[in-house]
């Protein structure tokens, strides 16, 4: 089934201004996720990253500029940029594929989720994301962050998410829906 791409429009529009301080717009046919991000570092600093990166992605899709027009090293900052690991070449993507699959489940679960920018970049264009951000507030002496995305369905794919907050200074990012 092809993705709604105006809705997924509309969506990031309204995420923006949010993200902006405007109130709950788009409330309309909506499932709202939560999750709780731990900060040892300070919530108040994550949450100014995690808002920063995702208003700068929002302004590049409105204004209609297609992703693979854009210089990203020149428009996200630096701290960002040197979180992701450089693209494999064919070679590297076999080697570490054949590493994985040696693995068990227990420990492909425990392996360290590096992305490459480009990988990340892929779940945020308008046709492929799945989540948008609703709310967020800090609590327990400003090192947690309850965190509601609104989505389409659950399970839902929220990898891109998770890397956000962790490379922003988390610990942890963890659904509080619990299976």
């Amino acid at each position: 089934m092809e993705k709604n791409i105006e809705k997924s429009l509309e969506n990031i529009k309204n995420e923006l201004y949010r993200l902006r301080g405007g109130t709950e717009k788009g409330s309309e046919g909506m499932n709202i996720v939560s999750f709780v991000a731990r900060c040892p570092f300070g919530a108040e600093v994550v949450l100014n990253k995690v808002k920063s990166i995702i208003e700068i992605i929002d302004s590049i899709v409105l204004k209609g500029i297609t992703f693979e027009s854009i210089v990203w090293e020149s428009i996200l900052p630096e701290w960002f940029i040197q979180a992701f690991s450089p693209p494999m070449n064919t070679d590297q993507a076999d080697q570490w594929l054949k590493h994985w699959e040696s693995l068990s489940t227990i420990e492909r679960k425990n392996l360290e989720e590096v992305w490459t920018l480009e990988n990340w970049l892929y779940w945020m264009e308008v046709s492929n994301r799945s989540w948008f951000w609703w709310d967020a507030i800090i609590i327990e002496e400003f090192d947690h962050i309850v965190l509601c995305v609104q989505v389409d369905s659950w399970p839902f794919p929220w990898g891109s998410l998770k890397w956000l907050f962790k490379i922003s200074g988390a610990s942890e990012l963890s659904s509080e829906i619990e299976f």
